[in-house]
């Protein structure tokens, strides 16, 4: 037998490895989970940014959209922001804030992972920030219908279906 030649336990065990790549390379280049979904905070609505001033946020960080942070010579950002669309499913919520009596800064950060549904097509994420704490809500594309739970700290609950899922998880 020639030193080159594969016997046929060799050749599927070589096949099996270059399928075994291929999967994995062909996952990597997919990138992260995406979805037709939102992301959106209101501070006017929602009666926090008369309170704290918001300097950063982050929704995950593979979608430019959903984050901002404050740069000189600007000393706050914006208290509203909505962008819903096929985006990249955020891992993680990052939120730094000051409030505005203390001049403290508080910042958090939330791990998704485990808190939004594996199906997050139309559904969005929203936060409240209320003094030290943040709160973080899921939006589900239901409306809301008399029997549904009670409006919560976001606006957005007055018309759909929503759940908080920190720090509070309310989504089973």
């Amino acid at each position: 037998m020639n030193r080159f030649t594969l016997t046929p336990l060799t050749r599927r065990f070589s096949t099996a490895i270059c399928v075994a790549m291929l999967t994995t390379l062909a996952a990597c280049a997919m990138g992260p989970k995406q979805a037709f979904h939102g992301f959106s905070f209101d501070g006017k609505s929602d009666r926090w940014a008369t309170q704290v001033d918001l300097l950063e946020y982050s929704y995950g960080d593979q979608y430019r959209m959903v984050r901002d942070k404050v740069q000189p010579p600007k000393e706050r950002l914006g208290p509203q922001s909505s962008v819903f669309g096929a985006m990249p499913i955020g891992e993680f919520l990052f939120v730094k804030w000051r409030i505005k009596a203390t001049g403290e800064v508080i910042e958090d950060r939330v791990d998704l992972r485990n808190l939004l549904p594996s199906d997050m097509e139309k559904y969005k994420v929203t936060f409240v920030i209320d003094g030290k704490q943040l709160h973080v809500f899921l939006v589900t594309p239901k409306a809301k219908h008399e029997y549904d739970p009670p409006i919560l700290k976001t606006t957005e609950s007055r018309y759909l279906v929503t759940r908080e899922i920190y720090p509070v998880n309310t989504h089973k």
